[in-house]
């Protein structure tokens, strides 16, 4: 059964594309930059035209955003990431598509709701992580602008492949 995800393209530098090779675990299978929409999402035998009709509505309900990941922050002392200036459009979508599809919480409701993040690392020491950190502090902010949900397909080999973008709504 082949998982989904559902993601926003974060922006990318050469630092952070450079910075998640070397210690995102997700980097190194296909993922690009982003920042989470719904992991797991429906496992992709079960996308048929229903379900991906009602993906598009949920997504297409939430108007397209600018955004800035503008500081750091830590899961412990083991996840870097980037977080957003703004955290309120993600939420948004994020709980958008959740009410569309309620049998898929963030992250499988390991937890207490979804802090919107793009991940820099994940795979190193902390001590490789504070390095890691000082060098994404230098390219912040990084700006982009939200137009779609990308829809990621992991493959038999473990590695993603973008599968279809989802419009977001217009202004």
């Amino acid at each position: 059964m082949s998982r989904t995800a559902l993601i926003v393209k974060a922006p990318t530098s050469h630092d952070l594309v450079g910075l998640r090779q070397r210690f995102a675990a997700d980097a190194r299978t296909g993922v690009p930059p982003h920042i989470t929409v719904l992991f797991p999402f429906v496992p992709a035998s079960q996308l048929d035209e229903a379900a991906t009709t009602a993906l598009r509505r949920a997504v297409c309900s939430v108007r397209r955003f600018d955004f800035a990941l503008t500081d750091t922050g830590w899961f412990g002392g083991e996840i870097l990431w980037l977080a957003p200036g703004d955290a309120s459009p993600f939420v948004r979508l994020t709980a958008a598509v959740h009410r569309a599809f309620p049998a898929y919480p963030p992250y499988g409701g390991l937890h207490d709701g979804s802090e919107p993040h793009a991940t820099v690392g994940d795979t190193a020491t902390h001590a490789e992580l504070i390095g890691a950190e000082r060098e994404v502090r230098a390219v912040l902010p990084l700006h982009g602008r939200a137009d779609a949900v990308t829809l990621l397909v992991e493959g038999a080999n473990g590695v993603w492949r973008e599968s279809a973008e989802i419009p977001l709504g217009h202004e």
